[in-house]
């Protein structure tokens, strides 16, 4: 068994545990969403949903009061998607449903869509706004944040240790707002208000995102710690999803299976069982100390 564990713990494959687990969270999410409604119905979604997001509350107090990296990061994703798909994302949904407003038509060629998308894609400017305080943040292990940084010489000032970092925070708020901004941003790129699915302008975009997530799953292959890994994992799905998550399937490429649970039961039970076992094994593998 140690050596099996010794074999496989190592570069590429302790970032290849890392993306897909966090990669297959995405469509358990959206599956996640469409049941709760399926089973219980629009009108009664909000207990289920209010206590999935009570229970991710719960998770990030445990995680944050651990301040361990293992369960710090672990609880800090789960706890981001549920508190994402129970609070944030039905929030958006509530005047929707209570108002009774349906589906809206978007461009010429008559496609619609829920009208609570387009209050999660309204949010963006205050998602960016938010984020701005990131960006300004001198302790931020962020490339993107950094990298503005040197791009606009910042005077941030030097960055303390980082010994302290509670990483069920950092994890959480990451998940949070990589989802809130990449999911804000692709709802623009295929509006046809602005772009549309079918413009040139879209599918160089969307070409270049798929190049960039390609570049940042190779980075993420030299990762020779399995936590970090997962840390950095969440903007690379993220990345990863708008070409093959969001607009794939609306080119006709394959069917977005994650919204049909029922249709497609054995598929997801399967996505279910390889993301618990990707999981459980990243808690489980030797953990390198975290190096500054």
């Amino acid at each position: 068994m140690n050596e099996l564990i010794a074999r496989y713990y190592r570069p590429p494959f302790i970032g290849l545990i890392a993306f897909v687990g966090v990669f297959l969270g995405t469509p358990l999410a959206h599956s996640i969403s469409v049941l709760v409604r399926e089973i219980v119905g629009r009108q009664n979604e909000f207990l289920t949903f209010f206590v999935m997001g009570t229970a991710a509350l719960v998770m990030l107090l445990i995680g944050t009061r651990r301040n361990d990296e293992v369960s710090g990061t672990l609880l800090g994703y789960a706890a981001g998607i549920l508190m994402w798909v129970g609070w944030a994302s039905y929030a958006f949904k509530f005047n929707e449903y209570s108002l009774g407003l349906g589906m809206v038509a978007r461009d010429d060629t008559g496609a619609k869509l829920p009208f609570h998308l387009l209050f999660i894609q309204g949010s963006i400017g205050i998602c960016i706004a938010t984020l701005l305080f990131f960006v300004f943040n001198k302790d931020t292990r962020c490339n993107a944040f950094r990298w503005i940084q040197k791009a606009c010489r910042l005077n941030v000032g030097e960055p303390d240790s980082g010994q302290g970092r509670n990483f069920c925070r950092i994890t959480f708020l990451e998940t949070i707002y990589v989802t809130w901004f990449c999911y804000s941003a692709s709802l623009f790129l295929g509006d046809g208000r602005f772009l549309g699915y079918e413009h040139p302008v879209t599918y160089s975009i969307v070409g270049l995102l798929a190049v960039w997530g390609a570049y940042l799953l190779y980075r993420l292959s030299k990762f020779t710690r399995v936590m970090a890994g997962i840390r950095y994992a969440i903007p690379t799905k993220s990345i990863f999803w708008i070409p093959f998550g969001e607009f794939a399937p609306r080119w006709g490429f394959y069917d977005d299976v994650w919204l049909k649970p029922a249709e497609y039961s054995g598929t997801m039970w399967t996505v279910l069982a390889v993301f618990a076992v990707l999981v459980v094994a990243s808690g489980l593998l030797p953990q390198r100390r975290q190096q500054g």
